[in-house]
């Protein structure tokens, strides 16, 4: 009489184990899972806001390139150069003023302006200043002069209002070496309240406190560029500790990017993701309250305790009550009839019916009790149910049931507990998918009670099944992006080839000869249809990258940087100096080839000397080969250092040396796109490339690497 409620108690206390151990670990997961949606929305949403910055400054860039290429205003300003002091003179100011009102006015700017060498106004659209330009401008037209490109200045207080500069250099290579060493440049202003800060400000969805910032770095402290939505200070008049350990914006310009935790300026928790803007000083920051964030995961963790609580307490109630009447069985066992016996079971088997959750006991996989709970989930009575087979809950799927108890009674017998899925349908044949924990009552004892819980997972499933459809259609997306860009590259061809037939037609139909000057116009037009050319071919290159690989093959690093010394036939000058240990190994050949390829390539074609010297050599790291390109050119400035690997990036001018920019943007797609990374070296003259690649014939060995190591 005694063993029954002590069987009870057991019974009870290994379903209140199985509920926290079930449950607890439903809800990290779900946390978990939340969590990072959270991330990847606030992580897209900051790249789409860089993308954004980087195409405006690109588009400003161009516009400078445009306004000082102009033929209109480069005569004026030549006669106004060779006239000083005359009505000539005069005239050409005014030219080139009305012209600078109208690109002001198309484009946008705040002022246009010409400044001579001393950086003084020379004509401009707003009044002239007599005084040279500010400390900012003039670092801007400092660096311009000496790179010969469109160059921004940073963010700027002037005349009461905030100013962003785009400066050219203006005749930097004209035939005529005085006006060629004038200094003259070109100033374009423009009011970041126009574009930059509406384009900050916007957000895709309604939100009470997301924002997106950028901040510089001056000194120890970080300057808020931008307007901030939860404080009234102007741009660059808000400051903060750089050593702040939290704040998101000292993080970014201390150098971690990504997505971060911390806190924001008014030192509340929030979710951020941080990146550099390429080409500034400037740390981008977007941002969201961890609150609004995590809202919804806090509400669904919280209910989610609740009835994890909620059923702990039933079940410590039917410990207690079993406990209370233990110890009632002890004392009063001599009196205790049979009636009050089978009282207490009915009252024990009244609380187990009335758990919350779905608990069921079975005995050689036959039905032997099931609380309401597990009742309501299948739609049966306990009557229909107990002493019937569990294959019941399986419809007409002999092979599930049969794998359900494999995996069941084959983790019981490994570690006397087990939880598996199963597809079980209703009694009014709804289909569903249940979490099964089991646990043996006696452990080691296989013919002794099994007791389970049910939790329903079909709407988690169903999730899973919609976020693998919706990955199934971001690759058939993919599929698409690269058919357009083949289609895209090819119907743009045939308009450069009918440009470039056009062209022999031209020579062919002038009488006499083609005169020297409109022969070079020609040689101009062939030369940059032949750029546009390989920019589409490199395009398609680019867009290929990871989906068009090759095969697997012997690569033998030395014959591969041969065969590309080789095909850009150097000056008799140029010499290759390949380390004795270069590796050769079983890795995607075709990728690995056009790396060296590119690199070897640009050491060649920007040297500038007849003699020079490419050393190759390569050093083994942890899951592959790290293999180094030096050349002793003229090197690479540290400002362009990372600017050399953007899509259509030359330090010199496009018509002084032949490429479409996109050489050293290949290599590091390539190489990233493999777990690998590339970096550049150059102090003074000349260029070290250094990329790594894995060694494993299956291009995994850096990711492995990396990921071990974390």
């Amino acid at each position: 009489m005694r063993a029954v409620p002590r069987l009870w108690m057991l019974v009870l206390v290994v379903v209140l184990v199985l509920m926290a151990i079930t449950g607890w670990q439903y809800l990290l997961s779900q946390e978990r899972q939340r969590r990072a949606e959270a991330e990847h929305t606030l992580s897209g949403i900051a790249v789409l806001k860089l993308n954004e910055i980087a195409e405006w400054r690109a588009n400003r860039a161009a516009d400078a390139r445009l306004v000082a290429a102009n033929p209109t205003l480069q005569r004026s300003l030549r006669l106004w150069w060779q006239n000083p002091d005359t009505d000539i003179a005069t005239d050409m100011l005014e030219v080139v003023r009305s012209r600078l009102a109208m690109y002001r006015e198309i484009r946008r700017f705040a002022d246009v302006r010409v400044v001579d060498a001393e950086n003084r106004t020379v004509v401009g659209v707003m009044p002239a200043d007599p005084e040279p330009e500010d400390p900012i401008t003039a670092a801007a037209l400092d660096r311009a002069r000496a790179t010969g490109l469109p160059t921004f200045s940073d963010i700027h207080s002037q005349g009461g209002g905030l100013l962003i500069d785009v400066v050219v250099p203006l005749f930097g290579d004209d035939n005529d070496d005085e006006l060629r060493g004038s200094g003259l440049a070109l100033v374009l202003q423009i009011d970041p309240n126009v574009y930059l800060y509406p384009l900050l400000r916007r957000w895709p969805t309604p939100s009470a406190t997301a924002e997106t910032l950028i901040a510089r770095r001056e000194g120890q402290d970080v300057v808020f560029l931008s307007p901030l939505r939860h404080r009234p200070d102007p741009p660059l008049t808000f400051r903060m500790p750089l050593s702040s350990p939290k704040l998101a914006a000292a993080v970014g310009l201390r150098g971690t990017y990504g997505v971060v935790g911390g806190r924001d300026y008014r030192d509340q928790p929030i979710l951020a993701a941080t990146f550099k803007v390429d080409g500034t000083d400037w740390v981008m920051v977007s941002k969201i309250d961890e609150d609004e964030a995590l809202a919804t995961q806090r509400r669904e963790t919280l209910l989610g305790l609740a009835l994890l609580i909620a059923a702990a307490v039933a079940v410590a109630a039917v410990v207690l009550a079993i406990a209370e009447e233990g110890a009632s069985a002890e004392r009063l066992a001599a009196a205790e009839s049979k009636a009050q016996l089978a009282a207490r079971d009915a009252r024990l088997g009244a609380i187990f019916r009335a758990a919350p959750i779905g608990i069921g006991i079975t005995r050689d996989r036959i039905m032997v009790e099931a609380s309401e709970g597990f009742c309501d989930l299948v739609g049966m009575t306990r009557e229909e149910m107990v002493g019937q087979p569990a294959r019941i809950f399986y419809g007409d799927d002999d092979a599930e049931y049969e794998r359900v108890g494999v995996a069941a009674y084959g983790g019981l017998r490994a570690e006397g507990r087990s939880q598996t899925e199963a597809r079980w349908v209703k009694k009014d044949g709804t289909p569903i998918v249940v979490l099964l924990s089991a646990a043996l009552v006696e452990p080691g004892n296989f013919k002794a009670d099994v007791t389970f819980t049910i939790i329903d997972i079909t709407e988690r499933k169903l999730q899973e099944e919609r976020l693998g459809e919706r990955t199934r259609d971001l690759e058939r997306s993919n599929k698409e992006l690269a058919a357009f860009a083949y289609v895209a590259s090819h119907d743009l061809r045939s308009p450069l080839r009918g440009i470039a037939q056009l062209s022999e037609w031209i020579v062919e139909d002038m009488p006499g000869g083609v005169p020297d000057e409109i022969q070079g116009h020609i040689t101009l037009m062939r030369s940059r249809v032949a750029r546009m050319e390989r920019l589409l071919d490199d395009l398609l290159a680019y867009s290929r990258i990871g989906r068009i690989e090759g095969d697997v093959a012997e690569a033998d690093v030395a014959a591969i940087c041969r065969e590309a010394f080789d095909m850009f036939a150097p000056p008799p000058g140029f010499a290759l100096d390949l380390a004795p240990d270069l590796p050769s190994f079983r890795t995607l050949a075709t990728p690995l080839t056009q790396v060296l390829h590119n690199l070897i390539g640009n050491a060649i074609k920007h040297h500038d000397r007849d003699r020079g010297r490419i050393a190759v050599s390569a050093r083994k790291v942890r899951g592959g080969w790290a293999i180094a390109v030096a050349d002793d050119g003229p090197g690479i400035a540290r400002e362009y250092q990372e600017r050399v690997f953007g899509l259509f990036q030359t330090l010199k001018p496009r018509d002084e040396v032949e490429g479409s920019g996109m050489g050293l943007a290949l290599v590091r797609k390539i190489v990233e796109v493999y777990g690998g990374t590339v970096t550049v070296r150059s102090e003074g003259r000349g260029a070290e490339f250094t990329f790594t690649w894995p060694g494993d014939p299956h291009m995994k060995g850096l990711k492995h690497a990396t990921s071990a190591g974390a």
